[in-house]
């Protein structure tokens, strides 16, 4: 398997606590015979250009002799654990996300320390649990795998592309990620919102009848002036009463052949 590992950065530095995570995760998956590419946009103030930009370097590398088979993207002052990053590209599933902690220190029993995550339950309240993954409605983008097929399906569905702008040459980019003011919904309670990016292409998926899924036990350090440490399944026992639906499981991925590892930097 070929992960491509997509990181905006606006800053053009990632921290010292991303790059350790970046060694570890190349090593660890050189060993079970996964080869870990880089993409990294710098420099741009537009996220949702830099994101699309970063699927048309994942698109491209499919006509080279080095085609990528999982997108994942990971934000440039993220810290995570290596053996749950080979759990998640290992996972059948075409899109699987992680909750991260947000830069803020909660009050005494506050449950909202997560950015932009949101279950999928059923008329009981019960979310829905498959490989130890839980099935949420969406997840904001600071850490998602997503496979090639997804890819396939999203720019098959949504066709409409653009021109970066940014002075030169380049492909044009699909414009999967985009922020928006939400106008012509059903839901009262969302007209008006303004989502981003990551949010509206959670909606562009599951519009198309797919399933977004989170993998809750994975740590992630969201690094700032100070690190805030979370792990979701942690939080949910914690903070919630939570019954799981259990879903029939899915067969896991074959064994990879194993290939020689070239990480590239796209800067």
């Amino acid at each position: 398997m070929r992960v491509m590992i997509a990181t905006p950065t606006l800053a053009r530095y990632p921290t010292l606590e991303y790059l350790m995570s970046l060694m570890k995760t190349i090593n660890l998956c050189s060993q079970h015979g996964h080869t870990v590419d880089t993409a990294f946009v710098g420099g741009d103030a537009f996220i949702s250009k830099a994101r699309n930009g970063l699927v048309q370097s994942f698109i491209e590398s499919w006509k080279t002799p080095y085609p990528a088979d999982v997108l994942m993207f990971i934000d440039d002052d993220q810290a995570w654990d290596e053996q749950s990053f080979l759990r998640i590209i290992q996972d059948p599933h075409e899109f699987i996300g992680v909750a991260i902690p947000k830069k803020m220190d909660a009050a005494a029993n506050d449950p909202q320390t997560f950015n932009n995550v949101a279950l999928d339950t059923d008329e009981k309240g019960n979310c829905y649990v498959e490989n130890g993954m839980l099935r949420g409605t969406q997840v904001g983008s600071g850490m998602i795998a997503i496979k090639r097929s997804a890819i396939e399906k999203m720019v098959a569905a949504y066709p409409q592309r653009y021109a970066p702008g940014d002075g030169g040459v380049h492909q044009l980019h699909h414009n999967l990620f985009e922020a928006k003011i939400l106008w012509d919904e059903k839901d009262p309670m969302v007209i008006g919102q303004f989502w981003g990016e990551d949010l509206i292409f959670c909606k562009k998926w599951c519009a198309l009848g797919e399933k977004i899924w989170l993998d809750p036990n994975v740590t992630v350090e969201h690094v700032g002036r100070k690190s805030w440490t979370g792990n979701f399944m942690q939080h949910l026992q914690k903070h919630a009463s939570v019954e799981v639906t259990q879903l029939h499981p899915v067969a896991p991925t074959p064994a990879p052949i194993p290939e020689t590892i070239d990480a590239i930097e796209r800067m």
